[in-house]
């Protein structure tokens, strides 16, 4: 590698001082002695990283370093040396034992004369010839220079098969193609190859000898620091790779210890950038995505008929009793004015009519709610973390979805065991299992709930939870059963199917780190089998959950702010009960009534026009972030990436609306108290 020449002085250079650099003591001592005998001031390492700190801080006049050293050859050194920035540049000397020119030219390009080593007392005179001749001119660098003493030297096998040896492993460095690092024990970088130097953007002699976290500019506390102090404590095989983020570079590095020539533990680092990899399957699991939802809104099309009739049959029952309600309002005024004499039934009775027709109207909006909420947590785009549900919570869910496209066909049997909560991805396995259950129910001909069934069950199995849905529907075709978890691969007539719902709970199911099986054929049920680990490998996310009813204790400020009419009006007359409760239709109207006083809590909706109630967030944080911290979101639904974003970034309370009125009054309890908490 060609490195800029050095720029302008910056250190002073001592006259007349010298480092010696050789790991034999035996060449060092004498050596050293006889420049000291020169009056040289000479200064002795036997390690090429102490060497190359000692250039950097305290350069010599002159450097004399051995070739082959342990953990750094004198070539580099020389050219570590050559680009310090010191005028004059150090002149360097190297030292080898081997006569072979291709030895000779490997370490001259940085070195101003190249000494063979022989008898002592010949090295010291060949020593003071070349110091001697060297201030003369010199050929320029990168020169095959000639060889002091080199006639006297007989080939040497060893020499030249280690100049062999470090010649084959400098190219395999090179030629592996992955950026390779040497760290010593004390972690200083002693060897980085030229793909190491492009992919971190590092002249390599500035590098050597410095921390490896300092030159990969990471903190000491490091998961791959800590890995590489592993490394070089237990030696052996390479340890598993990590996937690491360093600049803008997404790593998998492997590190193993290795022994060096002279016996110290060192390690090796092989990294690999798969930036264009992480990118590539950022690209497929945003397909995937997309096919997910893809797949949500074909099923929703699917449903939508079942669950309008769903919905409209408690919906007619609610609008039927609303009308018999107002009629037996008149009848219980007229029945009070007039006693018996008006031929209406007594008041009591009327009262008694009046409470069956409430509470049968709230059984039907409940039914209405359960779906409407079911729809909704349906269609949400999956956040990718998970949260601890218990299995059948999410089959009943989507039971709830198919209900009407099962009802006239078969039975549906649930056969649920106690199993434990899992960490899911509550949107996904919603979807899977409501592809399976469309799938039973569709393959299920005739309209004979008596005959056919779909049974549901679950049971703890090997640390995990298995669910298994069956249907007595006819069986599936021998020749299909291979295919039917392969994209795209459909039976269905054009326009019913698009052969993506099995293939993406296939694909669910194994992120989940689970299985899924299906057996299928003439005189048994076709049954699919999934089973889920206790351990998903999701991350969990906190779900909130209600606390016990309990009864008010503190009455509170409230500020409910819903553009919303009937809802505005619902809320407060819920509230007003228990609670100084000030109302606002939107954003400004709240932001007035929050520049005149402070409220112990605020029940904002999320989506209003106008101002929503993230933007009133953002503005009373930054002008009052302790009121900011009292606001509690009442909140339709996310249709919006913005407002699911939202949420998931601030630690608010929220819920979900429709909010039953004992709902709404523990959540405000329960916040009330929480804030009140010094």
């Amino acid at each position: 590698m060609v490195l800029d020449p050095p720029p302008d002085s910056l250190l002073q250079l001592t006259p007349h001082s010298v480092l010696l650099v050789d790991d034999s003591a035996y060449w060092t001592d004498t050596i050293g002695e006889g420049l000291r005998r020169e009056g040289y001031i000479v200064s002795v390492l036997h390690d090429g990283l102490a060497a190359v700190e000692r250039l950097r801080k305290d350069p010599p006049q002159i450097l004399v370093t051995d070739y082959f050293l342990a953990n750094l050859d004198g070539g580099k050194l020389c050219q570590i040396a050559k680009h310090l920035r010191v005028t004059p540049a150090i002149t360097t000397v190297i030292l080898t034992g081997g006569a072979d020119r291709n030895l000779w030219r490997a370490p001259s390009a940085y070195a101003d004369a190249v000494i063979a080593k022989n008898s002592m007392d010949v090295v010291l005179a060949d020593l003071g010839r070349a110091l001697g001749s060297l201030k003369e001119s010199l050929p320029p660098p990168g020169s095959i220079r000639h060889v002091i003493g080199h006639e006297r030297l007989a080939p040497r096998a060893i020499a030249s098969k280690l100049h062999g040896l470090k010649q084959y492993l400098d190219a395999l460095h090179e030629g592996i193609g992955d950026a390779v690092i040497g760290a010593d024990s004390e972690l200083r970088v002693y060897f980085m190859n030229s793909t190491a130097v492009e992919l971190f953007e590092l002249r390599e002699d500035e590098a050597l000898a410095k921390p490896i976290y300092e030159v990969l500019a990471i903190p000491q506390d490091h998961p791959l620091v800590e890995l590489i102090r592993k490394a070089i404590a237990e030696e052996g095989k390479p340890g598993p790779p990590i996937t690491t983020e360093i600049g803008e570079n997404t790593l998998r590095i492997t590190v193993a210890g290795l022994r060096s020539p002279d016996g110290s533990a060192t390690a090796l680092l092989i990294a690999r950038d798969i930036s264009d990899i992480k990118a590539a399957e950022q690209d497929r699991l945003a397909v995937n995505a997309r096919l997910h939802e893809a797949d949500k809104m074909a099923s929703l099309g699917h449903l939508i008929a079942g669950v309008s009739h769903e919905v409209n049959n408690p919906l007619a029952a609610i609008l039927l009793n609303l009308e018999t309600l107002a009629g037996t309002t008149e009848d219980l005024k007229r029945s009070i004015k007039g006693g018996s004499d008006v031929g209406l039934p007594p008041a009591l009775e009327i009262l008694d009519e009046t409470g069956r027709i409430l509470k049968e109207s709230s059984e039907a909006a409940q039914r209405i709610r359960s779906i409407v909420a079911e729809m909704g947590l349906f269609a949400q785009p999956s956040s990718g973390t998970g949260e601890k549900v218990a299995i059948e919570e999410i089959l009943e869910g989507a039971l709830l979805l198919v209900a009407n496209e099962a009802r006239f066909k078969a039975t549906v049997i649930r056969d649920f065991k106690e199993t434990p909560g899992i960490i899911v991805d509550r949107v996904r396995l919603g979807q899977a299992f409501l592809n399976i259950l469309l799938n039973a129910a569709q393959a299920i001909s005739g309209m004979d709930p008596a005959t056919n069934w779909i049974r549901v069950a679950t049971w703890p199995d090997r640390g995990g939870v298995k669910i298994e849905i069956q249907n007595n529907g006819p069986p599936i075709p021998e020749e299909v059963l291979p295919k039917i978890f392969e994209p795209f691969f459909t039976t269905k007539a054009f326009g019913q199917g698009h052969g993506l719902g099995l293939s993406i709970t296939y694909e669910t199911v194994r992120r989940h780190g689970g299985f899924i099986e299906v057996e299928s054929r003439p005189g048994t049920p076709t049954t699919f089998r999934i089973w889920l680990p206790s351990d998903t490998g999701l991350g969990l996310v906190p779900r909130a959950t209600l606390v016990k009813e309990r009864p008010h204790t503190l009455p509170a400020s409230l500020l409910l702010v819903d553009d919303d009419r009937l809802v505005r009006n619902g809320l407060r007359r819920i509230l007003e009960k228990f609670h100084d409760v000030v109302v606002a239709s939107g954003g400004e109207q709240a932001l007035a009534a929050l520049a005149e006083r402070t409220f112990d809590l605020v029940l904002c909706d999320l989506i209003m026009p106008m101002m929503t109630g993230m933007e009133l967030f953002a503005a009373v944080a930054k002008k009052n972030p302790e009121q900011a911290k009292r606001f509690v979101f009442l909140t339709g639904g996310t249709s919006s990436p913005e407002a699911r974003d939202f949420l998931l970034e601030v630690k608010n309370p929220r819920a979900y609306k429709p909010i039953g009125a004992d709902q709404l009054v523990r959540l405000v309890d329960d916040c009330v108290k929480q804030f009140a908490k010094p």
